[in-house]
């Protein structure tokens, strides 16, 4: 299967209006902001937004990010690490009611949100996890006990998870 490329362009233009934002989210996903905090172990989530959307100025955008350590998706024994699901959320402006968001688009924002060397290890979830359902999409990436991205470890129970790239 060929691999499909994220629009660098409309993920640059979403860093550049949005990058603060994005910042933010990531640096709170990342060891620095957990280490040597207890109270910040186990299941965490962050949310950014509502943001326009880079494709529609009718639409506004939340991200929810939430962080599980592995060990939580294994039956048995698990790698230290955590998984990271980023899910995002459409819903129209004047209105309020959910709507679907491109899958390009979401893409680029997991593009502007991530380090360019992890999107090779982002995966598209096609499951139903936390704020998960229609019009919603998920990706996850799997972090090691160092916090660097890795390929889903065999151990981890994530059959629906795809490689993004």
């Amino acid at each position: 299967m060929p691999s499909r490329s994220v629009d660098a362009d409309l993920s640059a233009r979403i860093y550049n209006k949005h990058g603060r934002e994005l910042s933010e989210l990531r640096a709170a996903l990342t060891a620095s902001s957990r280490r040597e905090d207890p109270s910040r172990l186990g299941r965490r989530q962050h949310r950014a937004g509502p943001m326009p959307s880079a494709d529609d100025a009718n639409i506004n955008l939340t991200i929810v990010a939430e962080t599980v350590e592995m060990g939580w998706f294994a039956p048995g024994p698990a790698p230290a690490g955590t998984c990271v699901t980023v899910s995002f959320a459409a819903h129209r402006k004047d209105a309020g009611y959910r709507t679907p968001l491109s899958l390009a688009e979401c893409d680029a924002w997991m593009q502007a949100l991530l380090d360019s060397s992890w999107m090779s290890h982002a995966y598209r979830c096609r499951c139903a996890t936390g704020a998960a359902g229609e019009g919603v999409v998920s990706c996850r990436v799997f972090l090691d006990a160092a916090h660097k991205p890795v390929p889903k470890p065999a151990e981890v129970a994530a059959e629906a998870c795809q490689p993004l790239n």
